[in-house]
């Protein structure tokens, strides 16, 4: 069950998070010391008509913020954050989210947030939702999250990584995530790059799924890294939720399997990456090379294989201009594994006028690029917060083949972002697209492109 986080709320938090991680070696400017309180008639002593130069006032939050935004007496912050969320698939969700920053004890960094909501959509009913973050070193993090809606959704998922593990003299990362997981929004319309919207129908996705991964660059300055990743997942299929779409395994007889089904998939990808910052990127590239196989005798169920690409391109002009551009290829090998299993088309990370899964087949393409341009400066605390907003332009396709790739079935999205940046670590944005079907909008966290 995806539960995207409100984009709004993470860029109210976003100046808090920053100024928690400021550079602990760049002295703050402190106040003069206070001398001890005597008692003297206010008569004798002149109200000052300016304040010193060496003392700021304290920051006062504007009214539309102060009910939002409460700062702890012991350090940290609790928000109090409305939830606008949209979804292409799950309509519109509203609610409330309070959320709870701790910082570290020894240090000005944050250690934990507590982040529950409650939530309602007309379609997937009441969902109480917690999530969890901790952040035990700079390069190492865990978010737990769990929620059960009143129609039976439900989600807990858990996700570690740490990107600084001394080994051989190189800096090896790994991660871990498990997920059980039941999504009544998915989205069907059947196999190929020119499938009607007329075919539209909807699917309960159960699966429980494994992922692991471990990378070690080639050598200790190198911009090159190996890494190994296994995906294991077990899946089942029920009849969607929706009342409005008919459901799948009535569009489609036969397409969902009387059983669970288990698919293990071992990738290796080959990663380039002189980027300035994995999520505030401004300048650099960023491409992984990947190939994966499935096979019977390994503990799936499915003989299939699959390779692709993952290349980008940030471009800084100036500080106010940034250029970013994105290409995806992947491509299945050998027998066709179920449709959940194809390259899809659509979504926040691919064609962002169309919604997830929109096109299915054994390969999938697609090409973005957008000018950013940073259109505000907001200084909260000392800190930069900047305001981006800019253009986009993109086009993808699904086929069969390599050879049946054809300008024909290249579908172009353009629209417009805003995005909210707090360096170097906190990016919010809300995506506005628009597609040969209509509009969709996405909200994000911490997603460079």
């Amino acid at each position: 069950m995806r539960r995207p986080i409100l984009a709004a709320a993470f860029l109210c938090l976003a100046a808090f998070v920053q100024a928690q991680s400021e550079d602990p070696e760049k002295p703050a400017v402190q106040a003069p010391p206070v001398p001890p309180m005597v008692d003297v008639s206010p008569d004798l002593v002149p109200p000052p008509v300016e304040i010193p130069q060496n003392i700021a006032p304290p920051p006062e939050l504007p009214g539309y913020l102060g009910w939002m935004i409460h700062p702890l007496k012991k350090g940290g912050m609790f928000l109090n954050l409305p939830v606008i969320d949209t979804d292409p698939n799950r309509g519109v969700t509203v609610g409330f989210m309070p959320i709870w920053v701790i910082p570290a004890k020894d240090s000005d960094s944050i250690q934990q947030i507590h982040a529950p909501s409650f939530t309602y959509n007309a379609d997937f009913g009441f969902v109480p939702t917690y999530r969890y973050y901790l952040y035990p070193t700079k390069d190492s993090s865990l978010e737990a999250r769990a929620s059960y809606s009143t129609v039976g959704e439900r989600e807990f998922y858990a996700f570690y990584q740490d990107y600084n593990v001394p080994l051989f003299g190189r800096q090896a990362s790994y991660s871990v995530r498990l997920q059980d997981n039941v999504d009544g929004s998915e989205r069907f319309y059947g196999i190929g790059p020119d499938t009607p919207e007329g075919a539209q129908s909807d699917y309960e996705e159960h699966v429980d799924q494994a992922d692991l991964m471990f990378g070690l660059p080639l050598t200790p300055e190198s911009h090159w890294t190996v890494r190994w990743a296994n995906h294991f997942a077990s899946e089942h299929f029920t009849s969607g939720l929706l009342n409005n779409l008919t459901s799948t395994d009535a569009e489609f007889p036969g397409i969902f399997a009387a059983h669970r089904q288990a698919i293990m998939e071992n990738r290796l990808m080959l990663d380039y990456d002189t980027r300035d910052s994995q999520v505030t990127t401004t300048e650099g590239q960023y491409l992984s090379l990947y190939a994966s196989d499935s096979n019977r005798q390994v503990a799936s169920q499915f003989d299939y294989g699959r390779y692709g690409f993952d290349a980008r391109e940030f471009y800084k002009w100036s500080d106010k201009q940034v250029t970013a551009a994105q290409a995806l290829y992947e491509q299945v090998l050998g027998n066709t594994p179920p449709f959940w299993l194809l390259p899809s088309l659509g979504g926040k990370y691919s064609l962002r006028a169309y919604g997830d899964g929109r096109f299915r087949d054994r390969g999938m393409s697609s090409v973005n690029v957008e000018q950013r341009f940073t259109v505000a400066d907001v200084k909260m605390s000392g800190v930069a917060t900047q305001f981006e907003t800019g253009p986009f332009v993109g086009m993808g396709s699904v086929f069969d083949s390599p050879g049946d790739m054809t300008w024909r079935y290249e579908r172009p999205v353009f629209g417009f972002d805003v995005r909210a940046v707090a360096r170097p670590q906190v990016v919010g944005s809300i995506d506005v697209g628009f597609g040969q079907e209509g509009a969709a909008v996405f909200m994000d966290i911490n997603y460079s492109y």
